[in-house]
């Protein structure tokens, strides 16, 4: 008969980052553990315990690298407020994601910022005033939002507080705790358009007849760093270049006033030269190289679906 497993404190760190990120590699999942590096063995162990129970998946990639993705039955046994799970499969760009918020939660400068700024950001993590808010978060946010109807409604109310607050919309959702309510993070572009000629914000209606024009929709960035005071950090993850265009539009998107107030930077993070080129491109056509900035990324050992890590570079 198995026996009953109780999540330690340690377990809890480690399950909750599966259930958000859907796939971690073993260095993440210690990572996200709190434990020591050195630790690798005892959170594998762990982990292949509640994979005896279904609890979770693991998953053999290439060189016996392993990755582990939650199951259904997790949500249950956490107690957490979330929709149910689908069993899920790991994906490169996934485990990606998990790979730098795992670093970021360990304390590692894996945007690249000057020293003092990531000294600062790394104090208000353990403070608790920042945090790492996921895609999948963003994704529930944004689908209990749009079944409410309100989305627009609830657009216009965040710039109204805006205006006559000054109000940290964003942060101030997220530091309430709930994460149905962290859709102020997600991108509110859908019907606004952008000149890629005349380099600014026009009337949606041109984007039918001139070619260039960029309807832009509602984007959810791969990351989000929170932090106070008007500096959260909007992260995202390329490993593959898509046309410049789609650069241009997710730019212009973060240009715009609602995006202006929730973040005050962009790190794109690219695994080629030929990625790094299209972001920067389309940093350019809109004017936002001082809100935005590029970070070169290698997968140390092998592809990133075999389970391997995804360290930065200056």
């Amino acid at each position: 008969m198995t026996s009953t497993l109780r999540p330690t404190k340690g377990d809890r760190r480690t399950l909750e980052a599966l259930v958000r990120f859907r796939c971690l590699s073993i260095l993440s999942a210690v990572r996200f553990s709190g434990l020591a590096l050195s630790s690798r063995y005892r959170v594998s162990r762990r982990l292949r315990a509640y994979a005896e129970r279904g609890y979770v998946r693991v998953i053999t990639g290439p060189s016996a690298h392993v990755v582990f993705t939650p199951t259904p039955k997790l949500i249950p046994l956490l107690g957490l407020e979330t929709p149910p799970l689908r069993a899920t499969d790991a994906s490169a760009h996934a485990l990606a994601v998990s790979s730098i918020a795992s670093q970021l939660a360990h304390g590692d400068n894996v945007l690249r910022l000057p020293v003092d700024e990531w000294e600062n950001i790394r104090v208000q993590m353990e403070d608790y005033e920042a945090g790492l808010v996921c895609e999948a978060d963003l994704r529930m946010a944004e689908s209990r939002l749009r079944q409410s109807g309100k989305r627009d409604q609830a657009v216009a109310q965040m710039l109204h507080l805006m205006d006559t607050q000054r109000d940290d919309v964003a942060y101030r959702a997220w530091a309430g705790g709930n994460p149905y309510q962290s859709w102020p993070w997600i991108v509110m572009a859908h019907g606004e358009a952008w000149s890629m000629r005349e380099q600014r914000m026009v009337s949606n209606v041109y984007a039918e007849s001139d070619s260039a024009v960029i309807s832009l929709t509602d984007h959810r960035p791969d990351l989000v760093l929170a932090r106070p005071f008007h500096q959260s950090i909007a992260i995202e993850v390329e490993l593959t270049r898509k046309p410049v265009n789609d650069y241009i539009a997710t730019m212009a998107g973060y240009s715009t006033r609602q995006s202006r107030d929730a973040y005050a930077l962009v790190v794109w993070i690219a695994t080629n030269e030929a990625i790094a080129h299209a972001i920067r491109r389309g940093i350019a056509a809109t004017g936002t190289e001082q809100l935005a900035h590029v970070v070169m990324a290698d997968s140390n050992g092998g592809p990133l679906w075999g389970g391997v890590d995804l360290t930065t570079r200056v």
